[in-house]
């Protein structure tokens, strides 16, 4: 094994145990934002944004009338099944992320959070917290129907598949009780949210990639050709 090797295994080593130690079996997903140091009562009025990894910077935002009305456009007509709903979640996570993004100066987030470093971007805590509290908000005013917001999940790459620790926001589909990521984290800021069974997630799922760049694959929201408005 050359030098190369055994820094990089060390530094998976030392992020997995990072990472484990803050892994916790959250009660909530309230009890989650709790663990951060952030408002367990979120509203489209007064929520918070978190960046800088870690969620080491944290920001107060409001959404205007207007503002909400473009996200909540993408609820309508109403989904009439769960996964017409997790299609309209995950194009509603990039309205929330274009819309905060000009607020908090994170729009040109990329993604992943190697690919570019700075104030702007974001790592998977700050992107699954973000999108934790984007869901109560969806949730707080009764856009979703066949699901609730759970806390975010991990994996590892000792113990699940993947590279790297990972985390991502969850919720859960109330018929089934079948738990799905909501994971923002594989795209720019502004894209749909990849959304799969957490079981799959966690055996080291990712979208397909092309030249070097992530790309959309298994979402369902492509499945429905949903747009962002400009």
């Amino acid at each position: 094994m050359t030098a190369q090797s055994n820094i990089t295994l060390f530094s998976i080593l030392c992020l997995t145990v990072i990472l484990s130690a803050c892994s916790h079996n959250f009660v909530s997903h309230k009890h989650y934002l709790q663990s951060k140091g952030l408002n367990p009562e979120q509203t489209t009025g007064s929520f918070e944004h978190c960046k800088g990894y870690g969620c080491k910077t944290i920001s107060a935002i409001s959404l205007s009338e207007q503002e909400w009305n473009a996200i909540e456009k993408h609820f309508s007509p109403q989904p009439q099944n769960a996964q017409q709903e997790r299609q309209s979640i995950a194009v509603s996570i990039a309205e929330f992320e274009k819309i905060v993004g000009q607020k908090t100066g994170t729009s040109n987030d990329v993604w992943g959070t190697f690919q570019s470093l700075g104030q702007g971007q974001l790592d998977c805590v700050d992107e699954s917290t973000n999108t934790t509290i984007y869901l109560m908000l969806l949730e707080q005013n009764n856009l979703l129907k066949y699901h609730t917001t759970s806390a975010p999940d991990t994996r590892l790459p000792l113990i699940h598949g993947g590279r790297w620790p990972h985390q991502t926001a969850t919720i859960i589909e109330t018929q089934t009780q079948e738990k799905y990521v909501v994971d923002s984290w594989f795209h720019n800021n502004a894209e749909p949210a990849e959304i799969v069974p957490l079981k799959t997630w966690k055996s080291g799922w990712k979208p397909n990639t092309s030249n070097d760049t992530i790309r959309p694959a298994n979402n369902e929201a492509y499945a429905n050709e949903k747009q962002i408005s400009p």
